[in-house]
């Protein structure tokens, strides 16, 4: 297995330099799009836990079933957020966010 430096650690240019304030610039934005993955996967997760406490036990429910899979999407778009930043411990994340494991049976599941 083939183990890359963060695009963070690599050679960056001067802050003096516009090749700099770009290289700055597009920090912030990968820092802003994990948030928003983040966000959105936080939101996905959150309705799952509101369905199943307002209805337990209802786990064939066509409802709940979009649910899992929205949260599937998030997931899977968090990760490739992630590991495009260089970050490509997966296992944080799912441990941060508490993602169950019958959302990530189906990430990549389109």
């Amino acid at each position: 297995m083939a183990v890359r430096a963060p695009i963070f650690f690599r050679r960056r240019r001067g802050p003096e330099t516009g090749a700099g304030i770009l290289d700055g610039e597009l920090l912030a934005e990968m820092a802003a799009s994990i948030g928003r993955a983040g966000r959105g996967m936080e939101k996905a997760l959150a309705e799952l836990r509101d369905f199943d406490a307002q209805a337990p036990g209802t786990g064939t429910d066509e409802r709940r079933q979009e649910l899992v899979q929205n949260a599937a999407n998030r997931a899977w778009v968090l990760f490739v957020q992630y590991e495009m930043a260089g970050l490509s411990s997966q296992s944080q994340l799912v441990k941060r966010y508490a993602i169950p494991a019958e959302v990530l049976v189906r990430v990549g599941i389109r």
